[in-house]
């Protein structure tokens, strides 16, 4: 396979992966509208979110499984179709436990989606030239937070909660039919399905206390953008009075603080990970404590929310690629499996996050930025603990993203 063709192929897999954030993301802007259209509480409404998090994450436990012994086409095809019906029987709900059923669905199916379009670019690539795909992968990811809001702010503004889901299945119909056609199978490595033999490599996984250090950190570091999610429409544009459009262009700064992270950390691949660490979430735990000082000393206003905001997100998105590159190198031929339950713990751990979110007031900035404040504090101590005790294994990341070569 030559270069071209998987530049090409990679670019499929990067049109596709937003599809999971973006599948949270858009419909951000109408929680208060979907809580007003069910008439019930604003943390019923919230938990639509925490649905799909958990359906996504608890999901890819199984889906590494199906990507590693079926390969990554047909899982996707499947998987992608029963999306795209399960899509369009969401504006139809007619209540909101139906909806929360169905958003489960969604992120059930979009866990074998995402393991199969992700387990693509260890396929056709290796070394240095896979951590770097692995980083665009993560900006790639980041588009959709920087998009979403600001399309699902306009779709709400103009056609209401619905349209949004709409909009979901048009985007699934393009990237199934773009698969069908020009994607081939990429695997190279075929393994029978045996729940106990899959047991075992998540078991020989999981023990890698490297690859567990990392998925925690990034599980704690997404939940810092899902405590946003589920508090900041209620707190912006009900507490605040802005409008579902507005909502959706300060969320979409929010998604392009995180891509610029993405970015940022691309520029600074040849800093030991355990410095970058070190100088990111110290910085992070001093703006958090300024973020709780400014809900204490004065009123909240969409400066004091989002000032801070930006600068935790900005850090977060630097340091969320190092860590998940550092995971998915370990296991390069079981990378099917090691993706799926990277992927499953870090959506569930920051599910939990965003369902903790569902319970906090929304009325004031303190709960969130008091949360922020402790899911930072958990972060540094995990770091140092990591490269205090496990230094000798985890510490030189250039073995780990393969310079030399």
């Amino acid at each position: 396979m030559d270069t071209s063709n998987k530049n090409w192929f990679a670019l499929i897999a990067f049109f596709i992966i937003p599809i999971s954030g973006i599948s949270v993301d858009i419909y951000l802007p109408s929680l208060p509208a979907i809580s007003h259209y069910f008439d019930v509480d604003k943390s019923l409404a919230q938990l639509t979110v925490t649905a799909y998090m958990l359906g996504m994450g608890i999901m890819q436990l199984f889906a590494g499984g199906i990507s590693d012994s079926f390969g990554r086409k047909k899982p996707f095809l499947i998987a992608m179709a029963l999306f795209i019906v399960a899509t369009l029987i969401i504006p139809f709900s007619y209540d909101i436990y139906q909806l929360l059923f169905l958003r489960t669905v969604q992120g059930v199916l979009v866990a074998v989606i995402m393991v199969s379009i992700r387990s693509v670019i260890p396929d056709l690539f290796e070394g240095h030239r896979f951590n770097v795909m692995i980083t665009y992968m993560v900006m790639a990811w980041s588009i959709g937070p920087i998009i979403a809001p600001a399309i699902g702010g306009y779709l709400q503004q103009y056609f209401g909660w619905q349209a949004n889901f709409y909009f979901l299945a048009g985007y699934g119909l393009l990237a199934f039919l773009i698969v069908l056609i020009y994607l081939p199978e990429t695997t190279r490595h075929y393994h029978p399905f045996h729940p106990a033999m899959i047991v075992k490599r998540y078991r020989k996984i999981l023990s890698h206390k490297d690859f567990l250090s990392a998925l925690i950190i990034d599980g704690l570091l997404y939940s810092l953008i899902l405590l946003f999610a589920v508090l900041g429409p209620f707190l912006i544009q009900t507490g605040l009075h802005y409008s579902a459009v507005q909502f959706g262009h300060i969320a979409l700064l929010v998604g392009l603080a995180w891509f610029i992270g993405a970015m940022t950390s691309r520029l600074l691949v040849n800093i030991a990970l355990d410095i970058k660490s070190k100088i990111c979430f110290w910085c992070m735990l001093f703006i958090a404590l300024a973020m709780v000082a400014f809900s204490v000393t004065i009123s909240t206003t969409i400066y004091s929310i989002l000032c801070p905001l930006l600068l935790i997100v900005w850090l977060s998105g630097i340091l969320f690629p190092r860590y998940a590159s550092r995971a998915g190198s370990l296991f390069p031929e079981n990378f099917g499996s090691a993706n799926a339950l990277f992927g499953a713990f870090v959506f569930m751990i920051s599910g939990a996050g965003s369902a903790l979110g569902s319970f906090l007031k929304s009325t004031s900035q303190l709960p969130l930025s008091i949360a922020y404040l402790s899911i930072i504090i958990l972060c540094l101590s995990i770091s140092y603990r990591i490269f205090r005790i496990h230094q000798p294994s985890i510490q030189p990341e250039p073995t780990l993203i393969i310079e030399e070569d």
